[in-house]
């Protein structure tokens, strides 16, 4: 049953209302403070009821999966897993997405957390032992220094909670576009592009202030793709949020650049 995968790591999970522990009662977390969610038969929990709609759409998150399963990224998966421990004991994925990268880089036990529900449907389907969460990264669900590795990868984070739930000698991965990140696309949107460059000094001044960096790590390559790649990757980047996909020429485009930085942090 999909439900038993949450029972069994029960001691792991903690309120996301309240921080109180859960117990089981009949098929069903509750914590002592009353606070009740039930695991779907689909394979995750939705922690955040009263959550605003994402606007990350199932759309995006499918063309996402198709980019990822097209190996655009193994390099950067390459390179993560490369600065994780090996096999760890608990391997927190914050902003999980539709769980790409999280089904390639799991620990002995995996949670995989957003914000978007259709994300986590995506992530959930087909079953598996990743605790699959609907959930806000300022309210994780997990218990204090429970966990070796926590991956944020091109998602917001929350350092608080981050250095609340990682272990004392645990490690934060986070991955950040470069400035060269889809630069075909940039260029494809030209003056309708909301921000022409983009910098990560900000996001690791924020970070250091929270965790001591350990490494940055560069990551850049050129892959040649197809119209339909194309398409899905129009699709899938915020860069095009507010601007109609289908307005945008994905014939103009014969590459594309991956330019991101792997920070390495720990606590």
């Amino acid at each position: 049953m999909s439900a038993d995968k949450f029972f069994n790591a029960i001691t792991l999970l903690r309120c996301p209302v309240c921080g109180a522990a859960f117990s089981k009662t009949c098929a069903s977390l509750i914590c002592i403070n009353g606070h009740t969610f039930d695991p779907s038969r689909k394979g995750y929990v939705h922690f955040a009821p009263n959550a605003s709609p994402s606007q990350y759409d199932r759309d995006l998150f499918e063309a996402r999966r198709r980019i990822l399963e097209a190996g655009f990224y193994d390099a950067v998966i390459n390179a993560i897993r490369t600065a994780m421990p090996k096999k760890p004991d608990v391997v927190l994925d914050a902003g999980c997405g539709d769980g790409t990268f999280t089904k390639r880089l799991q620990g002995k036990t995996t949670v995989g957390i957003d914000l978007s529900k259709d994300a986590i449907q995506l992530a959930a389907r087909g079953g598996g032992p990743i605790l699959w969460t609907v959930g806000d990264l300022t309210k994780l669900p997990v218990a204090d220094a429970s966990v070796n590795v926590i991956l944020n990868l091109f998602s917001p984070a929350h350092y608080a909670e981050f250095t609340r739930v990682l272990k004392p000698d645990g490690t934060l991965l986070k991955l950040v576009p470069g400035k060269r990140y889809l630069e075909e696309i940039r260029a494809l949107m030209g003056d309708r592009l909301r921000k022409e460059t983009y910098s990560n000094e900000a996001v690791v001044s924020h970070l250091s202030e929270r965790l001591r960096i350990a490494d940055r790590v560069p990551i850049t390559y050129s892959l040649p793709l197809n119209a339909e790649q194309a398409r899905d990757f129009i699709r899938m980047t915020p860069l095009t949020f507010g601007t109609c996909p289908e307005t945008l020429d994905a014939t103009a485009l014969s590459k594309i650049t991956i330019d991101v930085e792997l920070l390495i942090a720990q606590k």
